[in-house]
């Protein structure tokens, strides 16, 4: 017998098909659905196997984890033309006031300004100490102040009168020349300063002219440069000096130095030139180991020993005067 179709079943009898009549007996043929079938969901598979897994989908069982957020820390905030804007430097503040640690330390600070702060004071009113060379000045009968400079000591006698004693070979004259200033240091006494231009004075010539014409620059302020009462410098000193008896020099130490002609210290006489080696300064020599000079800026033109410093005496006076 052939194949007969039979028709289709009831809409209560889905998934099957005609029915195919073979040996007797009644088949059912699954009918075949060409339409698109839709995707399966995903899931965890069932412990069942692959077979339950394809048609089943487990849920999830545990929740969904939650996570919590802290909440913001508040800011220090200025108010600027009415709104608010944040500001660094008061979130610091405020971060440090909460700190212990930096409690601490601003205390610990503060405690070591204290402690610290009487030391400091001592030491800033140390001075250093004098020179080996520069002795205290001995007490003589003139009245003057004793005073520091550069750490150094010197002497200041006001109102100085100084004999002068000339001869012609028949008349001896004593003449009294009197200083407003005589500036002495290193432990110069005013006495021995006296007894210097005394007797260079006495002597007379052009010597005497040149100490008493560098003598009335002393107590003027050292000025480079300067060649005035208003400041003046050492190689100004020795210039206007000389200038008064009608030698004219540079107004510079090396120049000065190579214009005179250079004499051991035996020979040397008042109103020579005391020369540093190196060329950087000159002073006028008044014998009994005493020079005459505009020292440096912030002192005056003084008197003082004969320096310690390499030096070497030149001539500039012409022989016999």
């Amino acid at each position: 017998m052939g194949r007969h179709a039979l028709p289709a079943a009831p809409d209560g009898a889905a998934g099957t098909g005609p029915v195919e009549r073979r040996a007797g007996a009644a088949v059912s043929v699954p009918q075949v659905d060409t339409a698109v079938e839709p995707r399966r969901p995903r899931g965890r598979r069932s412990a069942f196997g692959p077979a339950v897994a394809r048609s089943t989908f487990v849920e999830h069982t545990k929740p969904a984890r939650t996570v919590s957020m802290s909440a913001a820390r508040p800011v220090a905030s200025t108010a600027v033309a009415g709104a608010a804007v944040l500001s660094r430097s008061a979130v610091l503040r405020a971060e440090r006031a909460a700190d212990p640690k930096h409690i601490r330390r601003a205390a610990n600070a503060k405690r070591a300004a204290i402690l610290l702060a009487p030391a400091l004071a001592v030491t800033s009113s140390l001075t250093l100490a004098v020179p080996a060379n520069a002795a205290t000045p001995s007490t003589d009968a003139h009245h003057g102040t004793t005073t520091s400079q550069h750490t150094q000591t010197y002497t200041v006698a006001r109102d100085v009168e100084v004999p002068v004693v000339s001869t012609d070979g028949m008349t001896t004259t004593t003449t009294v020349v009197s200083y407003p200033t005589i500036v002495t240091k290193f432990g110069v006494s005013t006495q021995q300063a006296e007894d210097a231009i005394s007797k260079v004075l006495s002597a007379g010539g052009d010597r005497a002219t040149v100490v008493s014409t560098a003598l009335q620059y002393m107590g003027d302020p050292y000025v480079e440069g300067g060649a005035s009462h208003e400041g003046i410098d050492c190689s100004g000193l020795t210039m206007v000096a000389y200038a008064a008896v009608g030698i004219p020099l540079v107004h510079y130490v090396p120049t000065q130095d190579a214009a005179a002609t250079t004499i051991p210290e035996s020979e040397a006489q008042p109103g020579d030139l005391v020369v540093y080696d190196n060329e950087d300064h000159v002073g006028i020599f008044l014998g009994d180991g005493l020079v005459l000079q505009a020292p440096h800026p912030g002192a005056v033109v003084d008197i003082v020993p004969m320096y310690s410093a390499a030096h070497h005496f030149a001539r500039v006076l012409p022989a016999g005067s």
